[in-house]
């Protein structure tokens, strides 16, 4: 990477389990990779919780990117090397002598099952650090290998299990608690963030017991969190039994898990074609309950929390096969049914409805039913960016999924001056988030924060606008029907 020293040249911090060296990238900023936090989940380690990582002798040299967790390839996403020894992490500090840094724990997304902890810590220096972040991106299990129920697997554990990418997470923010002031940063504002997959994972986090008191704040973009947002260990179990049939392994008994254990990370890969389909699993365990039902009955952690999306999520359900035939047969929801509630401001065609119906569906009424109901317990603030550069209006019919993470996160050399009023306004709210826990500052619009039942949203289009009940009529439905769904209720 550009104005990296030599790898032999960077600085050496030593962490509770080994001396690591890591590479300057600019001015006393330092960049540390593949970091291992956890035991390699390979083996009889293979679909078990994350165990700890062993101490080294020598200086780990953490001047490269760890592997990527096992994944399909996919089109948009260039091949880097993968291994199941893949529970590493990798830190951008702005000092590694510096103390008290505000500490944002990144984790990416990817519909769990493509990505890696490289994709917002492999840039030349993120804006964040730049404003004195210390910056953490944990690698974690993916797909199959991250996400597996079955009857053998709960046997072996004596309980509900599956979470194993969940497992991982706990794992690295207990690693960033005990090492991060080497780094300089403050293990006691640790801010969770990520979007999609990464934003899902961040409502987990905020919802499981075991992750208390393991983060000061928490961002969730674009990670649902109504509709589709677990499922229970038995349809987990019914669909790791379907998993293991499809991998030739048919029978359940004692040696079911010795069978499964010696697939080829290939074989593993192959049986599950199709489009993705893994999420977090109720297991008692590690997850109590469905995100929102726990944010209902105020079981979440009571941490400042942003929460949003974008103007087009409909942009990602390609890759994830959401077709009007798929939301009939899954959740029996019927476009025909929905076109008068979004004709309201007029006539729109096929395309256009069932855009928006999946927008809403998974995205829009989830951040805004979520800020309802976590404005009761702690300071909320709500979200939807709708930007589009000027470019694209034209083909574009909102800001695409996770749209609002470029903007936030990196620097584009290409971005007009208007880009980079919103990016520079983006990147002053986080940071005061990140640093303080409330976005607010000085040069910035208030944002108001949410309230239960009363949401006031920060719109980000060509303007800024505070706007109170988003999409009031659209919204009302969803949440009638989730609470419909699940006996509770968005509004108090």
């Amino acid at each position: 990477m550009p104005g990296e020293t030599n790898e032999t040249d960077g600085p050496v911090i030593v962490t509770d389990l080994g001396a690591v060296r890591g590479v300057v990238l600019s001015g006393r900023a330092a960049a540390f990779r593949g970091i291992p936090y956890a035991a390699p989940p390979i083996g009889p380690l293979r679909w078990r919780e994350a165990q700890p990582a062993q101490a080294w002798s020598g200086v780990l040299d953490a001047t490269r990117f760890g592997p990527a967790c096992p994944q399909r390839a996919t089109p948009a996403a260039p091949p880097v090397p993968q291994s199941e020894d893949c529970l590493t992490l990798n830190i951008v500090t702005p000092d590694p002598a510096a103390s008290g840094l505000p500490v944002l724990f990144s984790i990416h997304g990817g519909a769990f099952f493509v990505g890696s902890g490289r994709y917002i810590a492999d840039k030349d220096l993120s804006p964040m650090v730049r404003r004195g972040v210390v910056l953490v991106a944990p690698n974690y299990r993916l797909g199959r290998f991250g996400f597996l129920a079955h009857p053998a697997l709960t046997r072996e554990a004596g309980r509900g299990t599956g979470n194993f990418w969940l497992s991982d997470q706990l794992a690295a923010l207990d690693w960033v608690r005990r090492n991060i002031a080497r780094f300089g940063g403050d293990p006691g504002t640790i801010t969770i963030l990520g979007c999609s997959a990464g934003g899902s994972s961040v409502n987990a986090l905020l919802t499981s017991q075991q992750a208390r008191g393991r983060f000061a704040r928490a961002a969730v973009h674009s990670g649902g969190g109504l509709f589709n947002a677990a499922r229970p260990l038995a349809r987990a179990e019914e669909e790791g039994i379907a998993f293991a049939r499809r991998a030739g392994i048919a029978e359940d008994d004692a040696a079911t898990l010795d069978r499964l254990r010696a697939l080829s990370v290939d074989e593993v890969l192959a049986a599950d074609p199709g489009p993705p389909d893994f999420g977090p699993i109720v297991d008692a365990h590690q997850i109590q309950a469905p995100v929102a039902v726990a944010f209902a009955g105020e079981r979440q952690a009571p941490v400042p929390l942003i929460v949003g999306s974008t103007s087009n999520e409909a942009s990602i359900f390609g890759m994830m096969g959401f077709d009007a035939a798929t939301l009939k047969a899954r959740f029996d929801i019927d476009l025909a049914k929905l076109r008068p509630l979004y004709e309201e401001a007029g006539p729109v065609n096929d395309g256009e409805l069932l855009r928006r119906v999946q927008t809403d569906f998974l995205f829009t009424s989830a951040s805004l039913g979520l800020a309802s109901l976590a404005a009761r317990t702690a300071p909320t603030w709500s979200y939807h960016f709708d930007y589009v550069p000027a470019a694209q209006r034209a083909s574009k019919p909102g800001a695409s999924h996770c749209a609002d993470m470029a903007y936030t996160f990196t620097d584009d050399a290409r971005r007009t001056a208007d880009d980079m009023a919103v990016a520079e306004r983006q990147q002053a709210y986080w940071y005061n988030f990140i640093r303080t826990g409330d976005p607010n500052g000085p040069g910035l619009p208030e944002w108001p924060r949410a309230a239960p039942g009363e949401v006031v949203t920060m719109v980000t289009g060509e303007a800024v606008r505070m706007v109170p009940a988003l999409h009031r009529t659209r919204m009302a439905y969803w949440h009638d029907r989730w609470a419909r769904e699940t006996g509770a209720a968005v509004k108090p």
